[in-house]
């Protein structure tokens, strides 16, 4: 009635929502039932105490921001929440510092190291990835903290619990990351089977599983980088040959015999990984061209698992690092169509930023393997120097 009286003709709005403060237990309940599941391939994610979070401030206050983070990329009011979400990174920082320059004790560390996955997960994947994304040094602080952190051996003994889940991520955000840069990976091929029987992000499977076969090797293959890059310049021939071999037998166990939909699945999962780390030893160890026919075998050999029709959602879901891989080094056009509906269909349910820069650099990519020799020539570490030090997709 207003709008027809006296107010006529004034811009005024006729009602305006009042912006809702929302409190740590509402985050920490996104934090448990949203944010969670998008980094674990089961439906056993681990339940979040609520009591013994509030009393653990620096936890508090890192799975805060991770929430907000995540939560305000999703909204439609993504510009009004902006503040509210940098505010809280900050504190989250904030906190981190503080408690890093008190006594250290092993429950201390055992919050600063899940409160530094979180930050991880922040700012190399929620969040878009810039030049100045704090990802590697997060990292770097992580592999500092598990140095002097004389509980971490424990964590694999509590099975199904948080802190195993998040070793299992920054274990695999560590790797992806030191693949890319030429990094030695604080976890050695060795430690992976020790992740069997447990609850990490990929679900509890046995320790001899092809998926901790394939990321032991590509733990080995890291390590190997780390020293062609800093030390030696080449890897030793029959070291590639063993861990070929190892690949190719594991493609063989894949193939023999019938399998339910959900081994084919699975198998398919690993072989995304299997793919990947074949690519590695190519271009990396090998000094392939990206143009080399074993290289492009092992694409095309990667793209029919990513545009095939084994992988469930949710599987595909976590195959960020081998479309990182593998979709950068496609030459085809229908290969690069799948690699952008796969990054489509995953970025609608993950909503992580990180996924529109992945798109960025991929399309870049492309463009400079259709126009320049130069690119197509490149080594593994010209090749992803651009993203390597800011990102730890998976």
């Amino acid at each position: 009635m207003a709008s027809r009286g006296r107010l006529a003709g004034k811009k005024i709005p006729l009602y305006q929502a009042p912006v809702l403060k929302k409190n740590a237990d509402h985050h920490i309940l996104y934090f448990e039932n949203e944010l969670l599941p998008r980094f674990n391939l089961t439906n056993t994610v681990p339940r979040v105490d609520l009591r013994v979070l509030a009393q653990d401030p620096i936890l508090l206050q890192s799975v805060v921001a991770v929430a907000n983070a995540h939560a305000t990329y999703r909204s439609a009011n993504e510009k009004a929440l902006s503040l509210s979400k940098i505010q809280d990174r900050n504190n989250a920082l904030r906190m981190f510092r503080k408690q890093l320059m008190s006594t250290q004790t092993d429950e201390t560390n055992n919050s600063l190291f899940i409160a530094n996955v979180l930050l991880c997960i922040l700012d190399g994947i929620i969040e878009p990835i810039t030049e100045s994304s704090a990802t590697h040094h997060h990292l770097m602080g992580g592999k500092a903290i598990l140095k002097q952190w004389k509980g971490m051996r424990e964590v694999f003994q509590t099975k199904y619990e948080l802190p195993v889940l998040m070793l299992s991520i920054f274990a695999t955000m560590d790797l992806t990351h030191a693949l890319l840069i030429g990094d030695d990976p604080y976890f050695d091929a060795s430690s992976w089977s020790e992740f069997g029987d447990c609850e990490p992000w990929w679900g509890n499977v046995k320790s001899g599983d092809d998926f901790l076969e394939s990321m032991a090797i590509l733990s080995q293959l890291a390590t190997l980088g780390h020293e062609v890059r800093h030390f030696r310049g080449t890897a030793p021939i029959g070291v590639l040959l063993s861990i070929h071999q190892a690949l190719e037998q594991q493609a063989v166990r894949q193939e023999e015999g019938e399998r339910t939909q959900k081994e084919k699945a699975w198998g398919a999962f690993c072989a995304s990984y299997r793919f990947t780390a074949s690519v590695y030893l190519y271009r990396a160890l090998s000094a392939l061209d990206v143009d080399h026919p074993l290289v492009q075998q092992a694409v095309s050999d990667c793209m029919e698992v990513i545009g095939g029709h084994d992988l469930t959602d949710k599987l595909h879901h976590c195959i960020l690092f081998p479309v990182l891989i593998v979709g950068s080094h496609c030459l085809l056009s229908q290969q690069r169509l799948e690699i952008r509906r796969s990054i489509a269909r995953t970025a609608s349910y993950l909503s992580f930023e990180a996924l529109r820069s992945l798109e960025s650099f991929l399309e870049k990519r492309w463009d400079e393997l259709d126009t320049s020799v130069e690119c197509r020539e490149a080594n593994w570490w010209a090749f992803f120097d651009e993203i390597a030090n800011v990102t730890c997709l998976f």
